[in-house]
């Protein structure tokens, strides 16, 4: 009896082991498979650091192309230089970042960074769902042509500047009884002013001169929409307008010709597309100055 005794107690002990080193193996597993998840976050955040960081540097290789400084191209490049070099360096940067939080006045100086940043993204994405939507505005079939003017380099016409006369002509060719208003004044670096320049390829072109006036006047949007109101008081024309200009302007455009009280619609001419992200960044400032400031 007590060797049987003796002998459960033995088995028992021997469970007990059994069960000590499985609970040992069950550990050792949960270390590796803890091991093998961290790597592959380690991955797949070495993944999207690379990715990001090729992103902004493909975007400021766009901004570069354009070969124009303005105000657009100088944010642009500083924006996706900050992104790309946080993205490159954000090990660095997350534990400088762990530290800061640390302290009391710091921590909420990021979280309103961050909450600053969320809503900068969500209003930059609204502006350009609104540029959508009015460079998609038809026209009424009646109205009048308004061409914004654009660079002119010497007496021909900049790339942009064509773009939007081939708009123009083709809106014109469609809408044989419209009439055509090519708003644009001289730059200092220019020999011909942009409506004389714009007037000169219609006519080449085939257009009726008869059916063209000239604004050349103006130094801006705000100039151009003005002064284009004065001639189509003084010759009767439509108020209500289509307004050719590239799709990123037309809707900054609409807000100063509705101000000005007339009805619009657009005439998008195609942006060269080197040259599409440093004007749509300017265009954005642009339109939150109009907002805001103005």
């Amino acid at each position: 009896m007590i060797k049987s005794n003796e002998l459960k107690v033995f088995e028992l002990r021997a469970l007990s082991f059994e069960l000590r080193a499985l609970s040992f193996e069950l550990r050792a597993l949960r270390f590796g498979l803890n091991g093998c998840r961290g790597q592959k976050m380690n991955v797949v955040k070495n993944i999207i650091r690379f990715a990001v960081t090729i992103a902004c540097a493909g975007m400021i290789y766009w901004y570069v192309a354009s070969s124009i400084v303005t105000i657009g191209s100088v944010v642009g490049i500083a924006f996706f230089g900050i992104i790309g070099a946080a993205a490159l360096f954000f090990d660095v940067i997350s534990d400088w970042v762990k530290k800061c939080r640390r302290n009391k006045y710091l921590n909420i100086l990021f979280n309103v960074l961050i909450v600053l940043l969320i809503a900068g993204v969500v209003y930059v994405a609204a502006v350009l769902g609104a540029m959508t939507y009015y460079s998609h505005r038809t026209p009424e079939p009646s109205a009048t042509v308004v061409v914004l003017g654009c660079q002119v380099n010497g007496d021909q016409p900049s790339l942009m500047l064509s773009r939007r006369i081939e708009a123009a002509f083709d809106y014109l060719e469609e809408h044989p009884d419209a009439k055509c208003v090519l708003s644009g004044g001289k730059g200092s670096n220019e020999r011909i002013s942009e409506a004389q320049c714009m007037y000169d390829r219609l006519v080449k072109m085939g257009i009726d001169p008869s059916r063209l006036y000239m604004e050349d006047r103006s130094e801006n949007t705000e100039e151009n929409l003005r002064f284009t109101g004065e001639i189509i008081e003084k010759n009767g024309l439509n108020r209500e307008l289509a307004i050719v200009t590239d799709g990123f302007h037309e809707m900054r455009a609409a807000f100063v010709a509705e101000k000005a009280g007339f009805s619009c619609g657009a005439v998008p001419a195609r942006t060269p597309l080197f040259l599409a992200a440093n004007f749509t960044t300017r265009e954005i400032l642009a339109v939150t100055a109009e907002l805001f400031i103005k």
